[in-house]
């Protein structure tokens, strides 16, 4: 599978090897042509953060997961 380019709601991009479909996604081309997939709705971005490893994720988002996990939020 190629690599996906997504738009985290909070405006940070991750490249993942996830694909869009079945997501709620805003999809549009970027100035460099590349294709760039918008999560429009928390549902899509906690879907699409349950596929990819967390190494991937930025530090903050690491941090809130592990957070929840440990006050036993999902």
């Amino acid at each position: 599978m190629k690599v996906a380019r997504f738009l985290l709601r909070d405006g940070n991009k991750v490249g993942a090897e996830v694909s869009p479909e079945g997501l709620e996604v805003f999809t549009y081309t970027d100035q460099k042509g590349h294709q760039v997939h918008a999560l429009a709705t928390v549902k899509a971005e906690k879907e699409f953060l349950k596929q990819i490893p967390s190494k991937l994720l930025p530090l903050y988002l690491r941090m809130e997961q592990a957070l929840a996990r440990t006050v036993g939020r999902s």
